[in-house]
């Protein structure tokens, strides 16, 4: 719930969210998820991709157990179950969507994690910087500046790899990219007050 836990919102935004939206009263929601097929749930739920057995596959009771990607830490990486995740994952996919749609939109969820991660290093190695030359120094959350570096990477950091995985375009750019590049152009000037103001000292 809230800004660095948006998967709701952009499921809601999403395809899929605005299908389920549309046609709920058209799906089976009591069906069993270690029978359910695609005639019952012809639109995903969370649990369809995350949990559910559909057309037979594995019923799981871990919702991570189809994820590759740590996406809400600052810098995302691989799980250690990297590999098998995402094969789990795209067996779900397939069940509705071609392969080579479905590689297209994890090739393009893996871009905006890398093009993510490299905004967050960027603001990361401000913040680190300041340290180093003495210019940010007393316990963290003291200043202006560790709040934005935190939202920066905690909040549109998240949302933005959040968006890309789960089909949410403005989560992406908007509430994502923009506001990434918006706190850093922040970021950095704060940073030039600091280093001003310790200079002065």
């Amino acid at each position: 719930m809230g800004p660095d836990h948006s998967q709701i919102e952009i499921y809601n935004e999403s395809k899929h969210g605005v299908m389920f939206a549309a046609q709920r009263n058209l799906l089976k929601l009591d069906a069993d998820p270690r029978t359910l097929t695609t005639r019952d749930m012809f639109v995903p739920t969370c649990a369809t991709c995350h949990m559910s057995g559909i057309n037979g596959l594995k019923v799981t009771h871990n919702p991570s157990d189809r994820l590759g990607w740590y996406l809400a830490d600052a810098i995302t990486t691989h799980r250690p179950n990297y590999m098998q995740a995402q094969i789990n994952m795209k067996q779900v996919c397939t069940q509705c969507h071609t392969q080579a749609l479905v590689d297209r939109v994890y090739d393009q969820g893996q871009q905006v994690v890398e093009s993510t991660n490299a905004k967050i290093l960027a603001a990361k190695a401000i913040i680190d910087d300041l340290h180093k030359d003495g210019s940010l120094s007393g316990p963290p959350f003291t200043h202006t500046i560790d709040f934005t570096y935190f939202n920066l990477w905690h909040y549109d950091g998240r949302t933005s790899k959040h968006g890309a995985f789960m089909g949410g375009a403005d989560f992406v750019q908007w509430h994502g990219n923009f506001e990434l590049l918006s706190k850093t152009v922040e970021l950095q000037h704060d940073a030039d007050e600091l280093r001003r103001e310790h200079a002065h000292k």
